[in-house]
């Protein structure tokens, strides 16, 4: 049996962690940057640039990735809670309304701990531990700096995550609305989740 292999991302998985990326989101990059791929790039191809940065919002740093075969089959980036919200690279990167849109979800203020920015695993490898093993890659990172909490957020009608994320040791802490938009083709908006670890 071919053995799953977690390590740190690097420039040359751009590619596949944007399609990774892509699908975490749920159609927000495709809302954040729909007048970018009306100028003759694709989305992924945009990502892709964007991840092989060496620094920004979308770096490749602080991602984990889940290798089968020489293929990304999973992702996980989490990154300083204290950092969440718009930055001003996002201010540069996306259009005053677009983040206005998002404002609600952007402007949440996190004071501690780790957030998740993105988490994903390829449909065909999904319910097999993939995706707890990127998570607990992230509790024990958070443990070897002394950090005792993770936030992420989840749509709120993505019942599988959620479930999932619960099953982490996730709780609900907060509902964020976000209007819907063909774009982003969900109902009830989002929700704050948070993961108290124990010490040890």
């Amino acid at each position: 049996m071919d053995t799953v292999i977690f390590r740190p991302a690097c420039p040359q998985d751009a590619l596949e962690i944007a399609q990774l990326t892509i699908i975490a989101g749920g159609g927000v990059f495709e809302f954040l940057l729909e007048d970018f791929t009306k100028e003759n790039i694709s989305l992924e191809n945009f990502l892709e640039s964007e991840i092989k940065k060496e620094t920004g919002e979308l770096s490749y740093q602080n991602t984990e990735v889940a290798e089968l075969n020489n293929k990304i089959i999973g992702i996980i980036k989490s990154s300083d809670a204290k950092k969440y919200g718009i930055s001003e690279e996002m201010k540069e990167l996306f259009s005053s309304e677009k983040l206005d849109w998002l404002k609600d979800s952007l402007s949440i203020k996190l004071e501690e701990g780790l957030y998740i920015n993105f988490l994903a695993v390829n449909n065909d490898y999904r319910k097999q531990g993939i995706g707890t093993k990127l998570i607990n890659h992230v509790k024990n990172k958070a443990k070897q700096q002394n950090i005792s909490l993770l936030s992420l957020m989840v749509w709120c009608d993505n019942l599988t995550a959620i479930e999932f994320y619960k099953r982490q040791g996730f709780k609900d802490v907060k509902h964020i609305n976000v209007d819907f938009h063909p774009l982003m083709p969900h109902h009830g908006g989002m929700k704050l989740m948070q993961c108290l670890l124990e010490n040890q």
